[in-house]
């Protein structure tokens, strides 16, 4: 697919007016012009975009997003067992109609930690609504990009997990994880007699859609792609590739305890290696290479806005305004 950012510009002229000063002045008319971000095609009916981030800027906005996780009072800079860790050295490339979340090949003195990236984490959360992103993965070995939901703090400032869904997840192992394999789950702590991963009840599934993942006709990593979330106010949650539906399931946004849980981050990362993404190893000569991500909106229903602002993390990246006064 060519790049699909639909911009419908918008001329506003009286035009006898105009004709008459261009009589009077000899000079060429002047016309106004407004950019209007269209939505795709798959924002269900009735939904209202309460955030969105195009990334057509020449940086990363700060009023939207920090570069770490939430945990450890918001400075986290690496999660599981992965092999990088997440900075801001040139990690999170405008290119002016896309930001590229970055990763490249280093030199540390701790050998568990060569590889640096990037990642965002709203500074907006939310609960229920539709969530997407338009992006395309990197598609070397041991990558691990994804695109997911994680809860804020609790009014105490404390954390825990789950909840978490994850809308995408691209693992390139080799063997096991495959190109045109793309994973999507919600995540549970693993208790026995439940009746299947998720916790919940299993209300959908397409064929193409065994156990967690999603097999395509098609490698993620060729192109971009527009991958969705719905999330309702009955608990089912449904997950969508470029419009196709997927797989629904029910699930609660609540802790392990059965507490209802905070609003929720939208977070993109690239996360390098690990048991899972680097179990046959990780292509150096693959480096740098990014995640690509076109925009991130968010859509809700008036009877679904709840959103709030996150407390928790710290503005790691210079603001070129700053640097300007």
């Amino acid at each position: 697919m060519m790049r699909q950012k639909e911009v419908i510009h918008v001329v506003f002229a009286a035009i006898l007016l105009v004709s008459l000063s261009v009589i009077c002045s000899g000079e060429e008319p002047a016309t106004a012009t407004t950019s209007v971000i269209k939505d795709s095609p798959y924002v269900p009916a009735g939904y209202k975009k309460v955030f969105g981030d195009e990334f057509d800027g020449a940086s990363l906005s700060l009023t939207n997003w920090w570069t770490r996780y939430i945990y450890n009072n918001g400075m986290l800079d690496t999660l599981n067992d992965e092999k990088q860790l997440f900075r801001e050295n040139n990690n999170h490339v405008m290119t002016g109609t896309t930001l590229q979340l970055t990763a490249r090949k280093v030199s540390n003195s701790n050998p568990r930690f060569q590889y640096e990236s990037g990642m965002i984490r709203s500074k907006m959360t939310f609960k229920y609504g539709y969530y997407e992103s338009r992006l395309k993965v990197p598609g070397g070995l041991g990558v691990w990009p994804a695109f997911w939901l994680n809860s804020d703090s609790d009014a105490n400032g404390k954390t825990s997990w789950p909840p978490e869904i994850d809308i995408l997840e691209f693992v390139n192992n080799g063997k096991d994880d495959r190109p045109d394999m793309v994973h999507m789950t919600a995540q549970v702590k693993n208790k026995k007699g439940e009746p299947n991963p998720w916790g919940g009840e299993e209300l959908f599934r397409d064929p193409d859609f065994k156990k967690r993942n999603y097999y395509a006709p098609f490698k993620f990593p060729d192109d971009f792609h527009v991958f969705g979330l719905l999330w309702d106010t009955d608990d089912t949650v449904t997950w969508f590739v470029d419009g196709k539906k997927l797989f629904t399931v029910s699930y609660k946004w609540v802790y392990a305890n059965g507490k209802d849980a905070p609003n929720a981050h939208v977070l993109l990362n690239l996360s390098i290696g690990g048991q899972w993404a680097g179990r046959y190893g990780v292509d150096d000569k693959a480096f740098p290479q990014a995640l690509d991500v076109d925009y991130v909106r968010v859509y809700q229903k008036p009877d679904q806005i709840k959103t709030g602002q996150s407390t928790i993390g710290k503005d790691l990246l210079k603001d070129p305004n700053e640097e300007k006064k």
